[in-house]
């Protein structure tokens, strides 16, 4: 009797032990009954941990709160009334009870207790928009920002271009697919349209042929001679590119480009010096004693002999010196395709002379040459490497005049040029090196008898700055 009373004392213990566990959990679950379970989402937005007047609340300012829309570049608003569209907050409110009718029952009791997590949950959301209305949206904002491409336009008064602009397309379908969802999701705020774009043409330099003629048409009598080389793609444009002009100082390109072919190491400092006063002082005498000492093994008239053999190799026939600087005597009677033309003529110096497009050509391979590749190299694999050329251009940079080519280009843009001029030519040549671009620009200009520096300086500028707006257009 005694061990049956103990029994029954035990089991009033257990059941209130038990029961009061029960109250407990009952209690702690009537508190998280109060919000959503982790795992649910409502049109794509997670409402966890939230109540549900919280959840419906921010369902209601989702969907009334415009769509940002991306066309490109461009942002549009599209806002509810512009689909009709409609959300049934009564609904969404009918099918989230119905969704947690089992979370809020005995099951949901039990899985508190054994801390089961609830499994993901969708909620339908009840919203509905007009596709018809949609549609619409999407020609309006396709008649308003497609087009085709446009080309880059001269803006002769500036000096300037205005760059090509690339078509633009709204795929209509596939943007319309894309507003469909964001339409009916409370978690998609902004929206990139589908525009197929079509670049425009690419660059070409018969753009800036007009430009610079109007630049010269201002200058009747003046005889001017223009070479531009695209390095990226390997256009070309030529002003009397083929007309004979004295060569000037501007063939110390030629010469310092033979020195390093000729040299077997590294210049010594005494020649280093030679190649600095020669491309950076222009210096005759200096260019002479290369011409004498490097070239020609001690013999300047077998120099320039050598020079312009290379010149003739390089396929540069218009380029020749038959005599080093300031050392004229009798005229030598040399005929090249440019100076036997009848049609025009800048009465050139006889004993050295060259065309732009020659001098243009001659720094394209240098520029090649410093990237290893390019005729030069070609043609001389065993005389010249990369380094080389690399220095014939740093030279070449260092030729600071605050002039011509420079003056007509931002002061940081690295200019590796070669200038020169008489009483009748003034010249400049050079590798411009730009954000746009790197380019050669050469320029001779001629007036029979004398050319005014007030005349010339000016037109170099308005040259060198068309030619590097071309390549570095303004926005």
């Amino acid at each position: 009797m005694q061990d049956r009373t103990g029994y029954v004392v035990w089991l009033i213990i257990a059941i209130a032990v038990v029961a009061l566990f029960l109250a407990w959990q009952y209690s702690g679950y009537r508190l998280t009954s109060r919000t959503l379970p982790t795992g649910v989402t409502m049109a794509g937005l997670p409402v966890g941990g939230k109540t549900p007047a919280q959840a419906l609340n921010a369902l209601e300012v989702a969907f009334a709160t415009p769509l940002k829309v991306h066309y490109q570049d461009r942002t549009l608003s599209l806002g509810p009334s512009v689909v009709e569209l409609h959300y049934d907050a009564d609904q969404t409110a009918a099918n989230l009870d119905s969704a947690l009718a089992d979370w809020r029952g005995l099951d949901g009791f039990i899985s508190h207790i054994v801390r089961r997590e609830h499994p993901p949950t969708s909620v339908p959301v009840a919203v509905t928009y007009s596709e018809e209305r949609l549609s619409h949206f999407l020609d309006r904002v396709a008649n308003r920002y497609d087009g085709p491409p446009q080309a880059a336009i001269a803006l002769p008064d500036a000096l300037d271009f205005r760059p090509g602009r690339p078509g633009l397309s709204l795929d209509i379908d596939a943007s319309r697919a894309r507003l469909a969802d964001a339409l009916v999701s409370a978690s998609i705020a902004e929206v990139d349209l589908v525009v197929e774009v079509d670049e425009p043409a690419t660059r070409d330099l018969d753009l800036l042929r007009p430009l610079l003629q109007s630049q010269l048409d201002e200058h009747p009598g003046l005889i001017a001679g223009i070479f531009v080389k695209d390095l990226q793609n390997g256009d070309e444009l030529a002003i009397n590119g083929e007309v004979a002009y004295a060569g000037l100082s501007v063939l110390k390109i030629a010469v310092v480009e033979e020195v390093y072919r000729s040299l077997d190491e590294p210049p010594d400092p005494e020649v280093t010096s030679l190649i600095s006063q020669t491309m950076t002082e222009s210096d005759n005498l200096t260019a002479n004693l290369l011409l004498r000492d490097v070239v020609g093994d001690g013999d300047g008239g077998r120099a320039v002999e050598r020079l312009t053999a290379s010149m003739r190799r390089l396929g540069l026939v218009n380029t020749y010196m038959a005599a080093p600087y300031d050392k004229k005597d009798v005229a030598p009677d040399i005929v090249t395709p440019a100076n036997s033309r009848t049609d025009i003529s800048t009465e050139p110096d006889p004993f050295i002379q060259t065309t732009p497009l020659d001098i243009g050509l001659l720094l394209e391979m240098i520029y090649q040459c410093s990237h290893g590749g390019g005729a030069l190299i070609m043609t001389y694999p065993d005389d010249l490497r990369p380094e080389e050329c690399q220095e014939m251009i740093k030279w070449m940079s260092q030729n600071r005049i605050d002039s011509l080519i420079e003056a007509g280009v931002p002061a940081d843009t690295q200019v590796a040029h070669k200038h020169g001029w008489t009483s009748d030519t003034h010249a400049d040549a050079g590798l411009l090196f730009t954000p746009g671009g790197d380019f050669v620009l050469v320029i001779f200009l001629h007036r029979i008898q004398w050319l005014e520096w007030e005349e010339s300086a000016p037109l170099f500028v308005d040259i060198s700055t068309a030619t590097y707006n071309y390549f570095n257009p303004s926005p």
